[in-house]
């Protein structure tokens, strides 16, 4: 029975020890807060990354009083003469003088592991890396709400739009049914430039790259990997409940070719590379993949390298945001706007509690798929779904479904695209 007693009272000291500290660090973040809204203390930050956004972050910063970074982490030898940089993590995550932490490195790791460290070790956390938070975000939300801190994501979406906390707003006091955008700034230069100079995609691609506004890689961008994260950071968001980047399809603009273009010119159309996500009671379904849109629409004109994200909610209709999509200084601004609103304590906290079903016909639509010639392996992926096939010229077969959907759709172009890489897709958007 003492034994009992003496373990029972153990398991009881502990709890209220862990209570204790939970509470000390609320109470020094609400003194910190405090000190910051007066302009009598600056939040101390620790920048993971120095290259193309995390010095577009350092260069904003420099002119915010009640912000300032303490450390940067980056191995590069020539900026070593900075003395805030240091080449070891543990310099930043051990300092207890550093609040927060923005993380501008990319890819999953470590990124993912210096992330979970940091709102571990009670600092807030600030990032733009899409990758990363597509793939465990409901990771480090539950971190964060477990150790009292915030984790901020607007400059993951949008670039320099202020999209994550205009969805969050929205949401308050509305039920999101839909959302799309043009999402990712390379593919819309090149799409942008190959309708206004009719230059081949290569060619489009190669001046992007030259411009930095391609990487010597451009795949994420082209081959739509990069607004697949957006889209489901931003559906998440939008519907309160997590949407896992893994069950969007996608389909990038990388086999658009000049004689696409043209073809699409003669119709009054233009083309775009969509994220697009719909929300019914509990099920939803998103995709990213090239749309047709009438040559007057809004979205059709969105030039170079911008965005423009719209949101549809139930009872306040439609809502769209444009502006610059990516690079240094806009997505800079967006981590400085997460940064003030932490230290002005007005971060809206993530959360999706609500249970959500994939279902992956909820999106539906008219599509024309351009193949090279009618093998036996196109007609048995697109006959069910084809409402009539047209000779385009040599090596050009248009396919123009029926209304089908999303999940049929892209089941049937996986199965063809082994055999036809050069494949084109594109939904028609009804305005």
């Amino acid at each position: 029975m003492i034994v009992h007693n003496r373990q029972a009272a153990d398991g009881l000291f502990r709890e209220i020890l862990l209570a204790f500290i939970h509470l000390v660090c609320y109470t020094v973040c609400i003194l910190k807060t405090f000190v910051f809204v007066r302009g009598t203390y600056a939040m101390k930050i620790g920048l993971l990354g120095f290259g193309t956004v995390g010095s577009g972050v350092e260069k904003i910063v420099s002119g915010c009083a009640n912000l300032e970074i303490a450390k940067i982490l980056d191995r590069d030898p020539a900026k070593m003469a900075d003395k805030r940089v240091t080449p070891r993590f543990e310099d930043i995550v051990e300092d207890k003088e550093i609040d927060c932490v923005v993380e501008a490195m990319g890819g999953i790791h470590p990124a993912r592991e210096f992330i979970l460290a940091a709102l571990k070790a009670h600092k807030h956390v600030v990032t733009a890396n899409k990758a990363v938070v597509a793939a465990h975000m409901d990771e480090f939300v539950k971190a964060a709400v477990d150790s009292g801190v915030k984790f901020m994501v607007e400059a993951t979406s949008g670039g320099g739009i202020p999209w994550i906390k205009n969805l969050q707003r929205a949401a308050r006091i509305d039920e999101i049914t839909h959302i799309h955008g043009i999402m990712n700034g390379t593919s819309n230069f090149i799409l942008y430039n190959m309708f206004k100079s009719g230059a081949d995609f290569s060619d489009v691609l190669a001046e992007a790259q030259k411009l930095g506004y391609a990487e010597a890689d451009p795949s994420a961008d082209i081959d739509g990997d990069d607004v697949r994260n957006k889209c489901a950071i931003s559906a998440t968001v939008a519907f309160k409940g997590l949407v896992p980047v893994s069950l969007i399809p996608k389909v990038g603009i990388r086999s658009i070719t000049k004689a696409d273009i043209d073809w699409c010119q003669s119709q009054g159309l233009v083309c775009k590379l969509f994220a697009t996500a719909v929300c019914e009671g509990n099920n939803w379904c998103a995709t990213v993949e090239p749309v047709l849109l009438k040559a007057g629409e809004l979205e059709a004109a969105v030039p170079k390298n911008y965005n423009v994200t719209c949101l549809t909610g139930a009872t306040i209709g439609d809502l769209k945001f444009y502006g610059q999509g990516a690079g240094s200084l806009p997505t800079g601004n967006a981590i400085v706007q997460d940064l003030l609103d932490i230290a002005a304590d007005e971060a809206w906290p993530l959360t999706f509690d609500r249970e959500l079903c994939h279902e992956p016909n909820l999106l539906k639509g008219k599509y024309l798929i351009r193949v090279s010639s009618r093998t036996a392996v196109a007609k048995a992926a697109f006959e069910p779904i084809a409402q009539r096939w047209e000779d385009d010229g040599p090596g050009r077969v248009l396919i123009y479904t029926k209304l089908v959907g999303a999940g049929d759709l892209h089941k049937a172009v996986a199965a063809c695209r082994q055999y036809d890489n050069g494949m084109w897709i594109a939904r028609f958007v009804e305005a």
